[in-house]
Order: structure tokens, then sequence, then C-alpha cells
């Protein structure tokens, strides 16, 4: 089935955005665009945290050759979601707290928390809507109507939600046309098209035990990126041990092929806005 601006029934938009994570889904919204089975966006949005991984970048260059006569790709990025956790909250970017939801022991009590989750909001979210300001050259956007594609597919319809802003209108065409994470990756395979990576933070907290066994074996020096970040935040906030896994054990002593015990997160379930991880 093949859709076009008509099939939708609304008023034309002030700007029509795909967010673009470079991973699975979104890379296949984007090329079904560039085949017209999906309304064409006018730009395409990839939010910067400083920390994705190489091979996220790297299939993000591919996807601008591919599109750069049809769609721009524009990249925006708050800072470094790294630097920011590490710095001091009186000289530095930190809020006084880790923006992303570790695991933590108090060590007063022994209790285990989750910690606050705002980074999908701080580096993803608000520098996409920043970037639009920019587009559309204005300082607000009330009064505007802006589309923005996601790359959810059937497997994640819980991530599909009304948007918190007035001006913005969610458009969730994988759904539409009833695509799963795996007919994505099939259609990568039929159509010849070089595979889309998972796209996440080379630290998320959220990466299973599979994803992290996949960052070591095949990437070791990223995995090493995470290790050492895993022992600085260790001490990050005061009263708290902080960890990325939830065996609350720095990581570089899992066993990845264990199975995982204990509230492990997920991604996209917490993930109210469906942006990581596309």
């Amino acid at each position: 089935m093949k859709l076009s601006l008509q099939d939708i029934d609304y008023e034309k938009p002030d700007l029509r955005v795909l967010s673009l994570g470079a991973g699975v889904q979104s890379s296949t919204v984007l090329f079904k665009m560039l085949e017209g089975e999906i309304p064409m966006a006018d730009v395409s949005i990839f939010a910067d945290t400083g920390n994705e991984p190489k091979e996220v970048y790297s299939y993000l260059e591919y996807l601008r050759k591919m599109s750069e006569q049809f769609i721009p790709v524009h990249i925006t990025k708050k800072s470094n979601i790294v630097e920011d956790a590490l710095a001091t909250k009186e000289y530095g970017t930190n809020k006084g707290f880790l923006t992303m939801p570790t695991k933590a022991i108090e060590i007063e009590t022994g209790k285990k928390v989750l910690g606050r989750r705002q980074c999908t909001n701080d580096y993803k979210i608000q520098p996409i809507n920043k970037k639009i300001r920019e587009l559309l050259g204005v300082k607000t956007l009330r009064g505007k109507t802006v589309e923005v594609v996601m790359g959810i597919s059937t497997d994640e319809i819980q991530r599909s939600k009304q948007p918190r802003n007035k001006w913005q209108v969610n458009y969730y065409p994988l759904i539409e046309l009833d695509l799963s994470r795996h007919d994505c990756k099939h259609y990568f395979e039929l159509k010849g098209l070089k595979t889309a990576p998972r796209s996440a933070c080379i630290m998320c907290p959220y990466h299973s035990n599979e994803e992290w066994l996949h960052l070591k074996t095949n990437y070791p020096a990223e995995f090493q990126e995470a290790v050492d970040f895993d022992n600085a935040i260790r001490d990050v906030k005061k009263g708290y041990k902080n960890y990325l896994h939830n065996s609350f054990i720095p990581l570089e002593e899992v066993n990845f092929k264990d199975k995982q015990k204990g509230f492990q997160g997920n991604l996209f379930d917490d993930e109210c806005e469906g942006i990581c991880g596309v």
C-alpha cells in the first residue's frame, strides 16, 4: 500500500519532521519515504547525545548520503551526556543527580532504588524541539503545527502516545503499515540495504545482558568506555552507590551469560516519547 499526503486527513503542517535515531525502525521509515510508500518528510533530525555507538554514527552518514537530495538530515546536540553526568553541580552541567535510570544502593539503609530518567527529554526531545524552532525561524511553536514522524513498530505499540505539546502531531507509519521490528529487518534484506544497528547510548542502563555481551565481544573499546563510566558514577550522588547493571555490581565483573534477575527496566516501556532505540 502506498500513501500520499492526500491520504492523511488533516491540513498540511508547517513542518513534517522524521525523528531519526539511525536504528532499524526509523531508518526503515526513511527508506520507505524515499520509495514513496510513506509521505515524505521535509527534514529528518538526529539528536546526538555524544555517546552513540560508532556503528550508529557510521550508519547515520550512510543515511545522509542516501537521502541528502530528498530529505536533509539535521544533527542537533545539547551537550555530551557522559561529560554532563560526571561534571560537578557547581562547575558543570550536572543537575546534582544522574539524569539516567542507573541502579543505586542507599548506603545508610541498603535500599535499592532506580535513578531518575530525564536523559531522553534532556538529550533527545528538547534538542529536537529546539532544532524545529530554528528551522521554522521562531522562538515559540505556539500557533504552529508540526508533524513528527516516529519509527514505532507494531511490537512496540505501547510507545505510540498522544503528544504533550499542542503544536505537535505524532504520526506512526509503521503501525499504519502493520510492520514489526522483524518485518523492518526483513525489509533491509529484501531491498539489499545495509543493515541498521541498534540505536541506544553506549552506557544506557537499559541494556540487556545480551546487548552488553554484544558490545563487549564486538566493540571492546566502547565496552571499556561503559566500564570506565560505570566506575566513575559510583559516588556521583552523595549517600548512594550507582551502577549501570541491575545486579548492583561493577559492570566489569558481570557475567553476561547468566540469566538476568530482578528488575532490569525496559528502554521502550519506560520511554514515554518513543524517541530512543529507533
